[in-house]
């Protein structure tokens, strides 16, 4: 996108970070933003930065800094994921039964930044990002996962690219 995602304006929001925040605040208990820096927005939230005990930055010590702070399950979506709605969030749940990722799955794929983490894979989150292993289908392969289905790919419509940006953008106004 060649831009930072989370600070393009969205809807009557003026970050996609703030249309993201108000959209979900209702939906859970307590709701953060993960980020590297939380200098870059100019509105307040509960922001959880990466920890700096990684040289790197990925999502998986994002997912790691967010689950040793929280200590518990933690919902997780990404900024750029504006479609995805609170049932998918209570269809996940109803699946929880000693599952340590639940990760959100429509036609097109898996959705790994749809999902609900366990703080109990903190322990091999961390050994895998030691390892300098950062990809996310490693880890699922090495922690309980299930996969929750869906029929749609609409609701997990992603932002990579600027015209997908622009088609959002048009969506949300129309």
């Amino acid at each position: 996108m060649q831009t930072d995602k989370a600070l393009l304006p969205f809807g009557q929001s003026k970050t996609l970070a703030q249309y993201q925040l108000n959209r979900v605040e209702n939906w859970f208990e307590s709701v953060h933003i993960s980020c590297k820096n939380s200098k870059k927005f100019d509105f307040k939230a509960s922001f959880i930065e990466d920890l700096t005990e990684f040289d790197e930055f990925s999502p998986l010590i994002a997912l790691y800094s967010i689950l040793k702070r929280v200590q518990s399950s933690v919902a997780i979506l990404s900024v750029d994921t504006p479609f995805v709605t609170e049932e998918i969030y209570k269809k996940l749940y109803k699946n929880m039964n000693g599952s340590e990722a639940l990760i959100a799955k429509s036609p097109f794929g898996s959705h790994q930044m749809c999902a609900i983490y366990s703080a109990s894979i903190l322990p091999v989150l961390k050994n895998q990002i030691l390892d300098d292993n950062h990809k996310i289908r490693n880890l699922l392969e090495k922690i309980k996962t299930k996969y929750i289905e869906f029929e749609s790919d609409e609701p997990f419509f992603n932002l990579n690219r600027p015209d997908e940006y622009k088609k959002a953008c048009e969506r949300i106004s129309g």
